[in-house]
């Protein structure tokens, strides 16, 4: 038997090449970095070098003065490289890199909009209802069973629609109102948060009367040693002394079940009979901490709460709910009805808008739309929203580049692929190769048909 050997790949001329992607990838975390150029034609890894500085990068582009077309993320110094390596190749945009700052960018702005909760007017009684009867205090629940009981309801009914115990419904209905228990004013981590509030207002407070006494931007920053950006961040309409971060849940052994803790509690169970159901289903914490959770539950719902009007039904939305739309389509956020959203978009008028400028970005980068584009930066530079202006004047900075992602199908996805696989190459030899080792062994490896 003669064996064949396996033909291996001929390298691409450099002279042959018209299109290239251009990347970074981490050499050492933290450290060190190089740069990649894939062959958007073929998808072949073509070379490596060991850094991505503007000179190195331009003087490694001169050795391929064939091409005509070079796809690359918004970095600046890649930019600037191309530039004088390569001045007449059309240099593009990437399109993932496009939606993906500017998904970064409202989120950056619902973090300042948003507290971790999002508190809107109930939009259905059976919200206020769950909403109550799992971290509502025992006052708010006598109080509601009180109500339907008023409204004629039995004590079955009372049952089905709480999820509370007929001997429980029994005694709330029973109990004399000089009996039914007052609402902590608050605890001691809700006087720290009441407390950490109005030291930042003071600082808001003093920024705002330097800025109506006509003292400038960079002026109070330095009187006051805040940073420029602070400051503006304190000045605008929508700046609220309440981190984006408070109420957000965090992560831990009870941060799978918590949906299930929070069901569970509106039903009327016991603590002792969630611990038992969400042990069966894997979790390893305590009783107790379920306990600690509800109780933190209930004292940020207290917190957000606190200035609501006398009979007004508000309920809490996880902000989670509302970034997801940034990425998903609405229905396949299934936590998020309909009312809840429209409420949200009605209470805070500048989510709104933007939202309405991501769709509208997207829709035109889907679409391919140039003339599109002109008119969108347009109009997000004449919004009153910081992060839509940055984002507006980073592509106005990079006009071409981002008109020619519109205009030509080549885009960085190869470039992202290629560099996932430099790694686990690097994995496979535990991290320790030289750059010379690593590039070669990729080189090789893309020879024969490897990667890519």
């Amino acid at each position: 038997m003669h064996l064949v050997k396996k033909k291996k790949r001929q390298p691409i001329a450099k002279s042959e090449l018209k299109a290239i992607c251009i990347d970074d990838f981490a050499l050492k975390k933290g450290q060190r970095y190089g740069t990649i150029m894939i062959d958007a034609d073929s998808r072949r890894v073509i070379d490596m070098i060991e850094s991505r500085e503007a000179d190195d990068v331009a003087s490694w582009l001169k050795g391929y003065p064939g091409v005509k077309f070079v796809s690359r993320d918004g970095s600046t110094t890649y930019a600037n490289a191309i530039d004088e390596a390569l001045p007449d190749a059309a240099q593009i945009s990437d399109r993932f890199h496009l939606l993906q700052n500017l998904t970064k960018k409202a989120k950056v702005c619902f973090q300042r909009i948003f507290q971790g909760r999002i508190k809107i007017p109930m939009t259905s009684g059976a919200n206020y209802i769950k909403h109550v009867m799992s971290v509502g205090t025992t006052r708010e629940k006598i109080l509601l069973i009180k109500r339907l009981k008023a409204e004629g309801r039995t004590n079955s009914e009372i049952n089905a629609i709480t999820g509370a115990r007929l001997q429980t419904v029994k005694k709330y209905i029973e109990m004399d109102e000089s009996l039914i228990p007052k609402d902590k004013q608050s605890t001691v981590r809700g006087r720290e948060h009441e407390i950490a509030v109005q030291k930042t207002m003071a600082r808001v407070n003093r920024v705002k009367e330097l800025s109506n006494n006509g003292v400038s931007v960079y002026a109070i920053a330095k009187e006051t040693g805040f940073t420029c950006n602070t400051v503006k961040i304190y000045l605008s309409d929508d700046f609220t002394p309440v981190t984006g971060n408070y109420g957000k849940k965090g992560k831990g052994k009870l941060s799978k079940y918590q949906e299930t803790v929070l069901r569970m509690r509106a039903e009327g169970k016991t603590y002792k009979e969630i611990f038992d159901t969400i042990k069966a289903e894997g979790y390893t914490g305590t009783e107790d901490a379920i306990r600690g959770f509800i109780s933190k539950e209930r004292r940020i719902r207290a917190d957000i709460l606190k200035n609501t009007k006398d009979g007004e039904k508000t309920e809490l939305i996880d902000k989670k709910w509302v970034l997801r739309l940034l990425y998903k389509p609405f229905k396949e956020v299934s936590a998020l009805t309909k009312e809840q959203f429209s409420a949200i978009l009605k209470e805070y008028p500048k989510a709104t808008v933007i939202f309405k400028m991501v769709n509208r970005f997207k829709g035109l980068v889907s679409r391919r739309d140039i003339n599109a584009l002109s008119k969108w930066i347009e109009d997000a530079l004449a919004l009153d929203v910081e992060e839509l202006v940055t984002f507006a004047n980073s592509l106005k900075n990079d006009i071409a580049a981002v008109r020619n992602a519109l205009l030509y199908d080549y885009s960085n996805g190869i470039a992202e692929g290629s560099v996932n696989k430099v790694k686990v190459i690097k994995r496979i030899m535990y991290g320790r190769c030289s750059f010379d080792l690593l590039k070669n062994k990729t080189l090789c490896l893309e020879s024969y048909k490897r990667i890519n």
